[in-house]
């Protein structure tokens, strides 16, 4: 599901499941069972996350996600939001080497990283959540609202905007831009530059600026999971993803 690289005091971790990292149990599993390993592991101060060139990941799993019950859902859902939470607290440098399309669950993963370098070509990311029929959850709104500003990610989020990296980075939600074989090497590069600061003070700092939001995921966790199951089961969702589904069966 991912493989994994330690340069010095980095640690890689490169999604790696199917031609579009899309995200299942296992692979998010895969993810936060390694986070909270390295976490762990003193001689890693950061975490770059990238994915296979030209697919950082493409989002929920929605062929295999489709025809799982509530309970399942349930589960998925909390696994997730629990990723997210660990990601946005983790008490590391984690950046995102966001390595081609990103399109909503990829999108969510970066946004809750320190940092986001993303390759130049013809790639999509956002949150398309409202496009296929999803209620944004209030916690991953803060968070893409901290970075794009209110009004910016109002917009994207109402029409399900899906922009190029050119545009991702006018707009602050990606940081840099470079060419895809020069991704890595650069994402290592800043990440040095970041790790030559006292860490332990950047760290504090970092927790400290996001407490406000760290808090209102921990405490919306159910209600966050509530919205989402009643938006997965909707006729309008369901509908949406069938025809998705369909799609890509064609192909």
């Amino acid at each position: 599901m991912i493989k994994t690289f330690q340069e010095n005091q980095i640690k890689i971790i490169q999604l790696n499941r199917k031609k579009a990292n899309a995200l299942n149990h296992d692979l998010i599993k895969s993810i936060l069972n390694e986070l909270k390993k390295i976490e762990r592991d003193d001689s890693i101060r950061g975490i770059i996350l990238t994915g296979r060139e030209g697919m950082f990941s493409a989002g929920l799993d929605i062929v295999e996600l489709y025809d799982k019950d509530k309970d399942y859902m349930r589960d998925f859902w909390n696994l997730f939001s629990n990723l997210l939470l660990k990601i946005y607290s983790y008490p590391k440098l984690i950046f995102s080497a966001i390595s081609g399309h990103s399109p909503a669950g990829g999108t969510v993963i970066s946004i809750m990283t320190d940092y986001r370098i993303m390759t130049t070509g013809k790639y999509l990311i956002g949150l398309n959540e409202v496009a296929v029929g999803l209620t944004m959850p209030v916690s991953i709104g803060k968070v893409f609202q901290s970075l794009l500003g209110i009004r910016n990610a109002e917009k994207m989020t109402l029409t399900g905007e899906l922009v190029n990296p050119r545009r991702a980075h006018q707009i602050g939600l990606v940081d840099e831009l470079v060419s895809s074989k020069h991704l890595i090497d650069r994402a290592k590069k800043e990440m040095k530059f970041w790790l030559q600061l006292p860490f332990e003070k950047q760290i504090n700092s970092k927790l400290s600026l996001r407490q406000e939001i760290i808090t209102l995921m921990q405490k919306n966790i159910i209600a966050n999971n509530d919205n989402f199951i009643d938006s997965w089961f909707s006729k309008e969702c369901r509908d949406t993803m069938k025809m998705i589904i369909n799609k890509i069966s064609k192909k």
